[in-house]
């Protein structure tokens, strides 16, 4: 008997001791989004949502109130409602801010897309926001006053924006560094990432539990970064608008989809007497069997119906449907300023469609600003979202060598908002034919080209302005006519989709 009280007791013991170790951890959970431009679900409202996405973060911290959510950068350009006018001053992201303020969002980084905008912009916006900004290697320049970091302003008074910050989540210390990738901007004074990145490590490694990073860059560099600091216990990245979930030796790298498609549920468990770490990611799908977020709701609601009425002044109607995407339409920045894809050649088409006279039809990359693959059915609103500064189509009588001279810039534009995208027109080994014929050069070609193209104002294509003596006429459409489709090329690309069915 005595034998069995004593095994009892040890049972009881080890128990005990079990539930001691159990307790003596800290949970902190981040909800991550990234690549965010739309303020209301996608898809007819199948997908994405900020007010859902607020409703899973109220959940979220009623079960762990140590629970952060942070956006890997890209929010306030590009979008259709940020385009628009709104008591007088152009939005350009203040509906984003509006809707991350109520949210609750906790930390930020910047990403590419942020630097859009001029800088009296971006400052409003920085100036509104109430989330913390956190950027450790791009610098505000100004000529009149030394390099500085970039700061809200409240009062007159100015809140630097850190490279780092340490988050207190209970018994455990954060620390959050943030990067992004390379702009060049006027305003802005890059640093390299993983210099400045190890410089912070090295500040919070002896002050902090563990370290994250939360970047805006691509996978490689993120790559890069963890063979750099593998001591980084997690990189929350941005800017591919893909979901990613990449291991490089013990780091991590999780990348949620674009447009709150989905958001990662990242769970950190530290032991506080072993120091142990353990993460675990769950790539949350976002869609309507998720309820909006009242309050959040009500915000988005009213930037929508803001952007509803000045959509319908256009004459467009932002909720038909013009066609299924059999597969989906790739508008990304990094396709479309590289090479032609089945969004650039459908533009181009539908181009050409509206200018029966044409021989051909070109436009500038630089003009789709969706950033984004478009799947699914595919509404006028979408297409708004692809081309948001629309423009008009105007109809070009050039000569053969100066059509040459502007394929072959556009070609060498690469990479930039310059490469041309066309219909018709074919390039084989430096030979340009339209149709099945060469180009002469003497000859004169009518060629359907954006207004903008003609102003000279893309990169290298400066000569191709009313002025040159190559160009004979320029035809363009009566502006008081509504059922020309060259007054606008988003009504060219809605009438050509429409067809698609």
């Amino acid at each position: 008997m005595k034998v069995l009280k004593k095994i009892h007791l040890f049972l009881f013991l080890l128990l005990l001791s079990w539930n001691v170790s159990g307790q003596n951890t800290q949970e902190v959970v981040f909800l991550q989004l990234n690549d965010v431009y739309e303020i209301a679900p996608l898809s007819n409202g199948t997908v994405g949502g900020m007010a859902r996405v607020a409703t899973l973060y109220k959940q979220l911290k009623a079960q762990n109130p140590h629970t952060f959510m942070v956006l890997a950068g890209d929010f306030l350009n590009p979008s259709v409602i940020g385009t628009l006018k709104y008591e007088g001053k152009n939005i350009k992201g203040k509906q984003m801010v509006e809707v991350m303020n109520v949210m609750g969002i906790d930390y930020v980084t910047f990403g590419n897309h942020e630097f859009d905008l001029e800088m009296s912009e971006l400052q409003e916006r920085l100036n509104e926001s109430t989330f913390q900004w956190v950027i450790a290697n791009a610098k505000y320049k100004t000529a009149n006053a030394p390099i500085s970091p970039f700061f809200r302003e409240k009062n007159g008074q100015k809140e630097f924006f850190p490279n780092h910050t340490t988050i207190h989540a209970g018994k455990v210390k954060i620390g959050l560094i943030g990067l992004m990738l390379a702009v060049d901007k006027p305003f802005v004074q890059m640093e390299n990432q993983f210099d400045r990145a190890l410089e912070e490590y090295n500040l919070l490694k002896d002050q902090t539990d563990f370290t994250v990073a939360l970047t805006h860059q691509s996978i490689e560099e993120d790559r890069e970064l963890a063979q750099k600091i593998p001591q980084l216990a997690l990189i929350i990245g941005g800017h591919e608008h893909d979901n990613m979930d990449v291991k490089v030796g013990n780091v991590r790298i999780c990348k949620a989809d674009a447009n709150a498609k989905t958001a990662y549920i990242h769970r950190f468990v530290f032991d506080l007497d072993t120091k142990n770490l353990t993460i675990t990611s769950e790539l949350k799908k976002i869609d309507n069997a998720i309820p909006d977020d009242p309050a959040t709701a009500k915000v988005v609601d009213k930037w929508l119906v803001i952007a509803d009425q000045s959509i319908r002044a256009i004459g467009l109607n932002p909720t038909q449907e013009l066609m299924e995407a059999k597969e989906p339409l790739d508008g990304l920045e990094s396709s479309v300023r590289t090479k032609h894809t089945n969004l650039t050649t459908l533009i181009a088409k539908a181009m050409l469609r509206a200018c029966p006279q044409s021989l051909a039809s070109v436009y500038n990359g630089g003009s789709i600003r969706v950033d984004d693959k478009l799947e699914g059915k595919i509404t006028e609103y979408d297409v708004l979202r692809i081309l948001p500064f629309g423009g008009q189509i105007v109809e070009v009588e050039m000569k053969g060598s100066l059509l040459k001279k502007v394929l072959e810039t556009g070609r060498n534009n690469q990479g930039k908002g310059g490469f041309l995208h066309y219909d018709n027109i074919k390039a084989k080994k430096k030979k340009w034919k339209i149709g099945k014929k060469k180009i002469k050069e003497q000859e004169y070609y009518r060629i359907a080209i954006t207004d903008f193209l003609m102003t000279g104002q893309e990169a290298n294509l400066d000569f191709l302005t009313g002025q040159n003596p190559e160009i004979r006429q320029i035809i363009r459409p009566n502006i008081n006519d509504k059922n020309d489709l060259r007054n606008d090329i988003r009504r060219a690309v809605v009438e050509f989709m429409r067809k698609q069915k």
